[in-house]
């Protein structure tokens, strides 16, 4: 006979929820406010969520950016210390014809007395 009684209950709030009678229920009325608060702080942390989602997008993007500016930095480096040896302006002055030549006599140091 327990058993008959608690199915009851259980059937008799599934039938209120299921026909709306919830909303003008003892049980919602009481608890307005704690479940305003659920929502709230429901709304407050899908927020959180997108704007934080949003800064590590953010955060990769210029992550990528900076390595593409390091990679294209040390690309101009070489570049700069190839064209820059000693052999290579040699070259470049030979193609050009200048007068400019390599010193072959040493370089000597005058002191003044």
């Amino acid at each position: 006979m327990n058993e008959n009684r608690t199915k009851k209950k259980k059937s008799g709030i599934l039938n209120r929820i299921m026909g709306g009678e919830i909303f003008t229920s003892k049980l919602l009325t009481d608890n307005i406010w704690l479940l305003a608060l659920i929502v709230l702080y429901s709304f407050i942390y899908v927020s959180n969520r997108y704007e934080f989602e949003q800064e590590l997008l953010k955060i990769d993007r210029l992550t990528k950016k900076r390595d593409k500016l390091k990679n294209n930095l040390l690309t101009l480096k070489s570049e700069f210390s190839y064209q820059s040896r000693q052999t290579e302006i040699e070259k470049y002055l030979q193609e050009a014809d200048s007068d400019l030549k390599v010193a072959t006599k040493p370089i000597y140091k005058i002191i003044k007395d």
